[in-house]
């Protein structure tokens, strides 16, 4: 069966593995080599590293927990149920396509342009080809052409800007999440350790250079420890939101291109590596593909984008009083995992004790509870 994987980035890469141990895969990835752009903040659980070390040894920091920074510069600290690890993702990206090339042709610098009747055309080095398929994997991102050619419904998109600068982090081992309404439109900002330096970024439904801005220069805990003017490294991107209906016959889409990510962090990894696990279990059968792959994560999700959509629906008064009397029941945290936010349901009776503002309680129930 020939099988053409379209993105030698992770989605593309990591499908070739899970395929190409019995079926004849192609690989075409647009760019000269896998990892650029970068566009990933490269914060995985340390559950989804563990599972991905045996590919890649491209872990740069452990990360213990992660302090919810509010409005006001008030931050609480937590810890889940597993850690977190930082990873390099162009380390990641050229050791998942260089084991993909084990077991499956790669074309780089290849763009998929259009696909009908068993034959996709590919300009490669300039020059138009034919290639032949029997299905056809759009592991493209989030512009995906793929889902283009076959009309594929498109998830919400998030754009997206990080930097690397030198920055005094509250610890070495901790993420710090930045909420409130002057640092991105209805998601967060971050700030990611590594060593001397961090990754800094927003993400935003709109304009999020000027929430980066706004971080940098006015936050009353951030602005005082990040040193702008010692910028290594300037990202753009943009996350996709909202997982859509990913399979029509013979053609699949997986990753960024079907929004396989998590609606509160903008994380994909773990819901890719599940996919691709997945795809190994069922190919070809793409409508099985489809069906363990919603029965495995779309509760994970949906319960996700519950989350997201709360992230616009709270203000900075109510971010301040959450994180304040969040300090007295960190130990909740205990019971969460990065991964599975539907394990926020065991705390919620707690929450649902805890908060005495009955507007923000309502917020809180008509999301979380329904």
């Amino acid at each position: 069966m020939k099988v053409l994987i379209v993105g030698g980035g992770p989605a593309g890469s990591l499908s070739a593995i899970a395929v190409g141990k019995h079926h004849d895969v192609l690989i075409v990835e647009e760019h000269q080599s896998a990892g650029f752009p970068v566009q990933c903040a490269g914060l995985i659980s340390s559950d989804c590293y563990g599972r991905l070390r045996r590919l890649s040894k491209c872990k740069l920091n452990d990360i213990r927990g992660a302090f919810f920074i509010a409005p006001n510069g008030d931050y609480v600290e937590l810890e889940g149920k597993c850690g977190g690890v930082v990873v390099e993702r162009k380390i990641l990206d050229r050791d998942l396509l260089a084991k993909a090339s084990e077991l499956a042709e790669v074309w780089v610098k290849s763009k998929f342009v259009d696909a009908r009747d068993g034959k996709a055309k590919i300009i490669r080095f300039g020059e138009m080809k034919l290639v032949k398929f029997d299905a056809i994997i759009g592991a493209d991102g989030i512009y995906s052409a793929v889902a283009r050619c076959f009309n594929f419904d498109r998830p919400k998109i998030l754009p997206a800007v990080q930097m690397e600068c030198r920055y005094k982090a509250l610890s070495d081992d901790m993420v710090e999440l930045f909420f409130g309404n002057s640092y991105s439109d209805g998601f967060f900002a971050y700030a990611i350790p590594l060593d001397e330096t961090a990754r800094i970024g927003v993400v935003s439904r709109s304009n999020p250079k000027l929430y980066l801005d706004n971080l940098i220069k006015r936050h009353p805990s951030a602005s005082k420890r990040i040193k702008s003017d010692k910028v290594i490294e300037l990202n753009v991107g943009a996350i996709p939101i909202g997982l859509i209906d990913f399979v029509k016959d013979n053609v699949a889409l997986i990753g960024d291109s079907a929004g396989m990510v998590k609606p509160y962090t903008g994380g994909g990894l773990f819901y890719l590596l599940r996919a691709t696990e997945i795809l190994e279990e069922c190919f070809p059968d793409l409508r099985k593909f489809r069906e363990e792959y919603i029965k495995a994560i779309g509760r994970e999700i949906s319960f996700g984008m519950r989350i997201y959509k709360l992230y616009s629906m709270l203000n900075d008064e109510e971010y301040n009083y959450l994180i304040k009397i969040a300090k007295d029941y960190s130990h909740l945290a205990k019971e969460l995992h990065m991964d599975n936010p539907s394990t926020l349901l065991k705390v919620l009776p707690a929450i649902i004790k805890i908060v005495r503002k009955p507007k923000l309680l309502k917020k809180l129930l008509s999301v979380l509870a329904t």
